[in-house]
């Protein structure tokens, strides 16, 4: 199954998120327009996923992205690594056998994945581009494997992923079109947090009660509306929170309290009735298309 669309159709962080939602494992090719030129970035990412979680990254389709890296930093000679990639044992990452053979330690190995990342971390600035994912085939003849020669040992869930890209980014208009407004309210999805989160993102998190509105919430943190937008953005597309319209909202009297708990969070008084609330309407979440989109790929 292959499924190809432009970036400003589905974000990363939305695709990210059906990944690791559908436990996938394949191939995202990203190519990017002069974007990635100017952040300078090759102009073509592989991206791996095996069961929903990202363990390869390369520039080059030749299965070499590793190899060359290593042999760039003169860890290893072209002349050992061209030996060792065909004693490597089948469907075991080349990172975790140069280890075991105490040719690299897990520092050198920790360092590669993290530069890595960090080029797939900018990715997430592109405002053009597209999109091709390719999902590995059950089939016993399928032609697209997982590139063991590409992969460190190390793996990480694409929704961490994408939370440390949307940290780091600096130019937020690429998703301007995709914040929540300023009226609407958030509701947790979880009982808990998957990911670790910063201070602002916990204490939105602790406000997401279904009944405080996004503007609410930028008067009780002290913060501008613009950050606690796109923060909310952040929690939304990494599935811990979902925007809802609120049918009413607190009157500037209203007694409404809030508390405080032992981390000096915001934290919604429980004795307070909630008010009326309406799933969110006016837009529909590109990830729900997205989710939707492969399913049905997958069906056919």
């Amino acid at each position: 199954m292959s499924i190809c669309s432009s970036l400003k159709s589905f974000s990363l962080p939305e695709l990210f998120r059906v990944i690791e939602q559908e436990k996938k494992s394949g191939r995202l090719i990203v190519q990017g327009s002069l974007t990635l030129k100017q952040i300078h970035l090759s102009p073509v990412y592989y991206i791996w996923f095996q069961d929903g979680y990202l363990v390869a990254i390369s520039d080059c389709i030749n299965v070499r992205g590793l190899i060359n890296f290593i042999e760039n930093r003169g860890w290893l000679t072209s002349l050992l690594t061209n030996k060792l990639r065909t004693l490597c044992p089948t469907e075991m990452p080349l990172g975790i056998y140069l280890h075991k053979n105490k040719l690299l330690s897990r520092e050198q190995l920790n360092l590669i994945f993290q530069i890595k990342l960090h080029q797939v971390y900018e990715l997430f600035q592109l405002n053009a581009g597209s999109f091709r994912f390719d999902e590995i085939s059950e089939l016993s003849d399928r032609l697209l494997e997982i590139p063991w020669l590409e992969m460190t040992g190390h793996r990480m869930k694409p929704t961490q992923v994408s939370i440390y890209a949307l940290r780091l980014i600096n130019n937020r208009d690429v998703f301007a079109d995709q914040l929540p407004e300023a009226s609407f309210g958030l509701k947790r999805l979880l009982a808990r947090p998957h990911l670790k989160l910063m201070p602002l993102e916990q204490q939105i998190w602790e406000l997401s009660d279904g009944v405080t509105s996004l503007k609410k919430m930028a008067v009780l943190t002290e913060q501008p509306l613009s950050t606690i937008q796109f923060t909310a953005f952040c929690l939304i597309v990494v599935g811990l929170v979902d925007e809802i319209f609120l049918t009413s909202y607190t009157p500037k009297n209203s007694k409404i309290k809030f508390i405080t708990d032992k981390n000096h969070s915001l934290v919604p008084d429980q004795n307070k009735e909630s008010e009326p609330q309406l799933p969110s309407q006016g837009k529909e979440s590109l990830m729900y298309n997205l989710l939707g989109f492969f399913r049905k790929k997958s069906s056919n």
